[in-house]
């Protein structure tokens, strides 16, 4: 019950401190990949998880991003394959792969979704 109590006043303070993810739609041109952290049953939203996005070719990070309230964030970026790998939030077990392979084009945002258990 302790360790259930930790984890939620965790969850709860990331939530608070987190910044706001960008709900807007990227520019015309621009491709974007959607970060989305959830967990439980219910998929409440955890704010404060943290993201890079390499190319799936290789190279340096392309960019980080943090999720905010809503659980998640965006990152805009050219058109191609990318990777996204996620942090795991102190409290927080990871449910599945900490990295994801995703691919954009214009008009089209994928979502690269991290589902965690937090007790």
């Amino acid at each position: 019950m302790r360790s259930m109590l930790f984890a939620l006043s965790v969850v709860g303070a990331a939530v608070v401190l987190a910044p706001l993810a960008a709900a807007e739609p990227p520019p015309a041109g621009d491709s974007a990949v959607k970060v989305q952290a959830v967990y439980g049953v219910e998929q409440f939203p955890i704010a404060g998880v943290t993201a890079d996005v390499t190319p799936c070719a290789g190279g340096p990070v392309a960019g980080t991003v943090t999720t905010g309230r809503d659980g998640s964030a965006t990152y805009i970026g050219g058109s191609g394959c990318y990777r996204v790998q996620v942090s795991t939030p102190m409290g927080c077990s990871l449910d599945g792969d900490a990295a994801q392979q995703v691919s954009t084009v214009p008009g089209i945002v994928p979502t690269a979704t991290f589902r965690f258990r937090c007790a």
